[in-house]
């Protein structure tokens, strides 16, 4: 396994210092977040000049970047210009700043069908296009009217048809207790064989609070007992970056007990 961090954690600043920030404080491994008006919305209009040093700061210090793609205007559910626009300007970013993988919530369709076969399409699209070893990852969403991957059946079909070993889920614990809450587990069951990493926060199963691991009701233990033998990433996807680091110290305490 391997421990990760988004620049949620620091959504308050913009995204280029929220970066120099975790980099600072040692992290090695960082998802940008690549939504909030004056956080990772900017890198779609960002200058070469800072796209490139956010890129160097990188490499020197080891660090690995995942993009966490825009929500808002950005649907491969139907793949509208404006998606496929926005889609065009990550491209941009992803040549000068170097990812192991881009993320995507699917979005929304009032066919269920039509939604699924629409992010197929454009997932496809999004594989010719990136570096070879480039990863797309695909998130479950909270419940959204017409969204698609508030299911993870929903994804599993997605994953199916897309048909490409670089085509994974990303399982996010909050958006999944917050649709399935007592079925949260079989439902997480589900995604397991397709999994590429959990996005990790807590709530109470009513909103998508990000809380750190035991400060919400998701039965975490659990959890990570099932998955104590897989290579995933787990991202840190906190609403501040003390409860990012608290929940990392849980999982390891979760993990050494489930190896005794």
């Amino acid at each position: 396994m391997s421990y990760s961090v988004s620049t949620y954690t620091l959504f308050h600043l913009p995204v280029d210092v929220a970066i120099e920030r975790l980099i600072l404080k040692g992290w090695k491994s960082i998802e940008i977040m690549g939504e909030g008006k004056d956080h990772g919305r900017v890198l779609l209009d960002m200058d070469q000049i800072k796209l490139k040093k956010i890129a160097k700061l990188g490499k020197d210090h080891g660090v690995t970047f995942g993009l966490h793609l825009p929500i808002d205007g950005f649907n491969p559910a139907s793949g509208d210009e404006e998606t496929i626009n926005t889609w065009k300007k990550c491209l941009l970013i992803i040549d000068i700043i170097d990812v192991k993988y881009v993320l995507m919530h699917p979005g929304t369709n009032i066919s269920v069908h039509e939604g699924i076969e629409s992010t197929v399409f454009f997932a496809k699209r999004m594989l010719e296009s990136l570096p070879s070893q480039t990863k797309v990852v695909i998130e479950n969403i909270p419940y959204t009217e017409n969204g698609i991957g508030v299911k993870i059946e929903q994804l599993i079909s997605i994953i199916h048809k897309i048909n490409d070993d670089r085509a994974r889920i990303m399982l996010d614990t909050g958006h999944c207790y917050m649709n399935e809450n007592e079925q949260f587990l079989i439902e997480c069951e589900k995604a397991f064989p397709y999994l590429f990493g959990l996005h990790i926060n807590d709530n109470h199963g009513k909103e998508d609070e990000h809380l750190q691991i035991d400060e919400g009701t998701i039965p975490f233990e659990q959890l990570f007992l099932h998955l104590k033998e897989s290579d995933l990433e787990y991202v840190l996807e906190t609403n501040s970056l003390d409860r990012a680091e608290h929940s990392k110290l849980q999982i390891m305490g979760f993990m050494n007990r489930t190896n005794e």
